[in-house]
């Protein structure tokens, strides 16, 4: 099942039923961006999608007030393992919000990224001027493309190299059950 959980966590963060999905701090960005690991990070985290992840998000100035609502986030295992990286690419342009996600090799297949996912994509159309959430993936990744139609998201039409995919309402999403 993927749903919000109601315990107490800080106000950046969302729960699902196994992860946290944490506003990324500062030192995480910055131990990312120098190649510093952390302690509780999966041995086989980060990637570097996830080192890409955090230029961005620091050259989009996402380390502001806004950062906990359309930024990079951390995606914890319960027991507080880092095990990649899900958030949004900035805040709404034009009413959509862009997701984008990464699991370490050694969680991948086993419906974290579909869960954060479903979060982020529930938490982003719940926000005041968000219309849609997007997603792009390359035509050869496979299992992105799965993911997304399976979370709900539908292809549409691209004027960039990659597919394009986008979810207009909740209702779209899964009821809730993997």
């Amino acid at each position: 099942m993927t749903t919000l959980s109601h315990e107490q966590t800080p106000a950046s963060s969302l729960l699902t039923e196994r992860l946290e999905l944490a506003e990324m701090t500062a030192a995480e960005v910055d131990a990312l961006l120098v190649g510093i690991r952390c302690a509780d990070w999966a041995a086989d985290f980060p990637q570097g999608v996830d080192e890409d992840a955090a230029q961005q998000y620091f050259q989009s100035g996402l380390l502001g007030p806004r950062a906990g609502t359309f930024g990079a986030r951390m995606m914890r295992e319960r027991d507080g393992t880092v095990i990649g990286t899900v958030g949004f690419l900035g805040p709404p342009v034009d009413g959509a919000v862009e997701v984008s996600y990464n699991v370490a090799p050694s969680r991948q297949g086993l419906g974290y990224a579909t869960e954060a996912v479903i979060a982020l994509s529930r938490f982003a159309l719940a926000q005041p001027g968000v219309d849609c959430v997007t997603a792009y993936t390359d035509e050869t990744n496979e299992a992105s493309i799965s993911l997304l139609l399976t979370t709900g998201f539908m292809p549409v039409e691209s004027s960039g190299p990659e597919l394009a995919f986008v979810l207009h309402c909740e209702s779209q999403l899964p009821d809730g059950e993997d």
